[in-house]
């Protein structure tokens, strides 16, 4: 997590850094509506499609370029679920707000609930992985960090296999690397696939043992200070479940709106037809 615990300082550092403009596009719904359960908020999320071909970075927490959000926006992003105790409260609260998000699976809880998989994509938040286990991959060997993220894109896929075809459309080509710790080397093997590794402007250091008004004051201070762009959070902690929705309205009030980062229209297509592709496999790893 050493690039998390620095997440408070680098957030600043992402304001001063003036990011090149992503391939990517806002998409808002023609005639939207209120969020019926949420006054402040609109009925439907806008969407920011990142192009994934050739596997680029995005997130100024850590690359020079961001995806292309505009000023006050903020693209809501969860990581380590799916989990039973905390998802599926974090994703009643995303409805009650209207708010589509995207989830960072780690492939061994994808696979011990693939219903909980399911229930997000049916939902219409989009899901990319974030390894098997959560190892750190700057430990591994090549081939096991290889493994790891192979066998996580390969437990989302086989749990949403029994979805309908719009859930399982919303399988990402989009990779995080578990605490930020990326290594060139598989990012330069993730674009050969087609996969975007996907970092971040903010965080809330809700993987800390701290309280949720904590959680709420960083995270709040983080945006602060950057004013849009991509968010991490995490979906497998109690405190980050408490204080979400005051979080979110407080967000609101204060002239913020939330995006979902989505694949571009060809990306599932264009990852597929990869040489070994990690979407749309063939065959299950062993």
């Amino acid at each position: 997590m050493n690039l998390l615990r620095a997440i408070s300082i680098c957030s600043l550092a992402a304001l001063l850094l003036a990011p090149a403009i992503a391939n990517a596009q806002t998409t808002t719904p023609a005639a939207d509506q209120t969020c019926p359960t949420d006054a402040l908020a609109p009925a439907h999320t806008p969407t920011v499609a990142l192009d994934t071909s050739g596997g680029p970075t995005y997130g100024t927490m850590q690359y020079r370029n961001g995806a292309t959000l505009g000023r006050k926006e903020i693209a809501l992003t969860f990581d380590d679920g799916p989990n039973p105790d905390t998802t599926p409260r974090i994703l009643d609260i995303l409805d009650r707000h209207c708010i589509k998000a995207t989830f960072f699976m780690v492939g061994i809880y994808a696979q011990a609930r693939p219903d909980l998989v399911r229930e997000v994509a049916a939902r219409g938040h989009y899901i990319g992985t974030h390894t098997w286990t959560h190892r750190n991959l700057r430990h591994l060997s090549l081939a096991e960090a290889k493994r790891e993220i192979t066998r996580a894109f390969n437990a989302v896929e086989t749990a949403l296999a029994s979805a309908p075809p719009e859930s399982q459309d919303r399988l990402a080509p989009f990779f995080r690397f578990p605490g930020l710790n990326d290594k060139k080397a598989l990012i330069s093997w993730l674009a050969t696939h087609d996969i975007a590794t996907v970092s971040c402007e903010f965080g809330a250091d809700d993987w800390l043992r701290i309280g949720k008004a904590e959680v709420y004051r960083r995270g709040l201070r983080n945006i602060a200070e950057v004013g849009s762009g991509i968010l991490i959070l995490h979906d497998t902690k109690p405190h980050t479940a408490d204080m979400l929705s005051d979080f979110i309205v407080t967000l609101e009030k204060r002239g913020y709106r939330f995006v979902q980062i989505v694949p571009d229209r060809k990306a599932r297509e264009l990852a597929a037809a990869a040489p070994g592709s990690l979407i749309d496999m063939k065959k299950s790893v062993q």
